[in-house]
C-alpha cells in the first residue's frame, strides 16, 4: 500500500454544520472542541479507506461489523485519515477555518448489532457503538502574523533533557509549550512562530508551531520580580535534539543576512520580506 502520495485537498479539509452562536464562541476561545458523530454517510470523510475498505488497527478481525459499529473493547478499531488538518465551521452564513490541532475517537452510544438490514438494539453492554471523533481545534487568523521564539538552553527555564521528554512524548508529531514573547502587544490565537535554537552547535530553527492562547502575564521564568508575557504555544516539525536542524544558524545568516540571527529577544514579529524567506527555506524542509 502506498502511503507516501501528496494529499489531496479535499483530504486535508472538512467542512462541518454547526449550530447559530458556535463560530463566535470558536473565535473567542470559548469553545475549543468540536464532537462529530461517525455514521454510515460521513465515515468515509474520517477514516482511512484504501480501495474502498475501512483500515482495521485491531489484531483480530470481528466475525461481523457494520460500517464504524465495532466497539472493539473500547479501543477505536479504525484509522483516523492523518492527512486531515483543518475544519471549517459553517452556520449557514458564516464560516470559520480552523486547524486541527489533535483529534481523539471516543466511543458514544452501544449497541447489540442484528445484522444487515435489522433493527439494532440500544445495550449498555452491547458489541457495538456508535462512535465519536472530538476535534480540538484553533481558528487560523484572516492575517495571521509570525514570530521568531528564542531558546538557549544553556540559560533557559527549558533544558537540553525538558526538550527530549518533550519529543519522547510527542502525539501524532506535536507537544505543547508556554514560552516567554517580548513584542506580545500584537500578538494572537493562531499566529505562528519559528523557534529558534541558540548557544551551542545545534544552533538554528528547531520547530514550528501555533499561538494557542492570546498573551498573559506571568511570573519572570528567570526568577527575577518583574513580569513577562507569554503564549500557550502547541509545537510541530520538531528536530530530534541531537541532530543539527535543517536550517542551521548559518544557513540563516547566509540566507537572510539583513536580519539579526544571533542577538534578540524570544518573541520578536518577523517582518514580511523576512518571513516570505524563511516560509521559503523551511519549505524546503517539507
Amino acid at each position: 500500500m502506498n502511503t507516501d502520495k501528496e494529499p489531496d485537498i479535499k483530504d486535508m479539509t472538512i467542512t462541518i454544520e454547526v449550530g447559530s452562536g458556535v463560530i463566535d464562541r470558536v473565535r473567542t476561545g470559548e469553545t475549543t472542541h468540536i464532537v462529530v458523530t461517525i455514521n454510515d454517510d460521513n465515515q468515509e470523510l474520517f477514516l482511512q479507506n484504501y480501495d474502498g475498505h475501512l483500515l482495521l488497527c485491531t489484531e483480530e478481525l470481528p466475525d461481523t461489523y457494520h460500517g464504524c459499529y465495532y466497539y472493539n473493547g473500547g479501543e477505536f478499531p479504525y484509522i483516523l485519515k492523518d492527512t486531515l488538518e483543518f475544519l471549517v465551521l459553517t452556520d449557514g452564513d458564516n464560516h470559520c477555518f480552523t486547524h486541527i490541532i489533535s483529534k481523539e475517537a471516543v466511543p458514544g452510544t452501544r449497541f447489540r448489532f442484528q445484522g444487515p438490514n435489522e433493527p439494532s438494539i440500544e445495550d449498555p453492554n452491547g458489541d457495538s457503538c456508535i462512535w465519536e471523533i472530538q476535534f480540538e481545534i484553533l481558528p487560523v487568523p484572516e492575517e495571521p502574523k509570525k514570530y521568531l521564539m528564542r531558546w538557549n538552553p544553556s540559560i533557559s527555564s527549558f533544558k537540553e533533557e525538558d526538550y527530549k521528554e518533550c519529543i519522547d512524548n510527542t502525539k501524532k508529531g506535536r507537544f505543547r509549550l508556554n514560552w516567554s514573547i517580548y513584542e506580545w502587544e500584537e500578538a494572537r490565537r493562531g499566529d505562528l512562530f519559528y523557534m529558534l535554537r541558540t548557544g551551542d552547535d545545534k544552533a538554528g530553527i528547531a520547530f514550528n508551531g501555533y499561538f494557542l492562547s492570546d498573551p498573559y502575564t506571568g511570573d519572570d521564568w528567570a526568577g527575577t520580580k518583574k513580569r513577562r508575557c507569554y503564549v500557550d504555544m502547541v509545537c510541530q516539525n520538531a528536530v530530534e535534539p541531537e541532530e543539527v536542524p535543517f536550517i542551521s544558524l548559518e544557513k540563516l545568516k547566509e540566507a537572510i543576512p539583513e536580519y539579526n540571527w544571533e542577538k534578540g529577544h524570544s518573541g520578536e514579529l518577523l517582518p514580511e520580506d523576512v518571513r516570505e524567506k524563511l516560509d521559503e527555506l523551511w519549505g524546503g524542509n517539507e
